[in-house]
């Protein structure tokens, strides 16, 4: 079920400028250090001059894979490729759901994250009973706050670490340029059914990794979108179904080269 939801909060934090490491991560694998950033010390080459220079080593790694690793502590997704983004909660509306932190407000990461990280992306909340609820985040907002698409067809998918206070399946699902109204493709009601695929989180911090090769709808889409349109993706949501109690934890997020 990868439904888009109608209450959508952006959130308010400003964007942080800067760029953060680049995970080397295939299908399934994690490395914790892919620069080997863990090792010895660099050598210092020496110049014409005699005078040591820092060699390659030392030079801080472009980031290029990792979307957002939380240790800024604000709620803006890392600077990086033509990246600029805001973390956001939304829901379906029922006025009896609760939700934490509620659509519009600011996000704010929480402590501990996974591993030795300080922080990672939290959302709660129960009894939303039309489309359910979740968190997300954009992948591409101009100056003016205006919502633009992305191209990620240059990746094959997305990595993250995850768990959840309580056994839940969730749907990690990405708004493309056929589904998200911002795409102008989509009509009405007929907007929504985007591309994602169900996963299981469970008590403890595991890697999940989706394809952008499996993804799928449930196919009321309008109208019906032949595939997903990786060149053209507005944002990454985790999203829970109808009627689900949620409580999880989502940290190191980045796509797999």
């Amino acid at each position: 079920m990868r439904l888009q939801v109608l209450v959508v909060g952006l959130c308010a934090s400003a964007l942080a400028s800067g760029c953060g490491l680049v995970f080397g991560i295939s299908p399934g694998e994690y490395d914790p250090d892919p620069f080997g950033l863990g090792g010895g010390a660099g050598g210092a080459g020496g110049g014409a001059g005699g005078a040591g220079a820092p060699d390659a080593g030392d030079e801080p790694p472009p980031c290029t894979a990792l979307l957002d690793d939380l240790e800024d502590g604000d709620g803006a997704i890392l600077l990086c490729e033509g990246r600029v983004g805001s973390w956001y909660t939304y829901n379906d509306g029922t006025r009896s759901g609760t939700q934490t932190p509620l659509p519009g407000r600011p996000f704010v990461p929480v402590s501990p994250g996974h591993g030795s990280s300080e922080h990672a992306a939290h959302v709660a909340g129960s009894g939303f009973i039309t489309r359910g609820a979740g968190m997300g985040f954009d992948l591409n907002l101009a100056p003016g706050g205006a919502k633009l698409s992305y191209d990620a067809s240059a990746y094959a998918g997305l990595t993250f670490w995850a768990k959840a206070a309580a056994p839940t399946h969730i749907y990690v699902n990405f708004p493309d340029r056929n589904t998200d109204r911002e795409g102008g493709v989509c009509e009405g009601s007929g907007c929504g059914d985007h591309f994602g695929e169900g996963l299981d989180l469970t008590t403890e911090w595991a890697q999940y990794t989706v394809m952008f090769s499996i993804l799928s709808t449930d196919g009321w889409g309008v109208p019906a979108p032949a595939a997903f349109d990786a060149a053209h993706v507005y944002s990454v949501e985790f999203h829970t179904a109808k009627s689900t109690v949620f409580d999880m934890l989502v940290d190191d997020i980045a796509f797999v080269p």
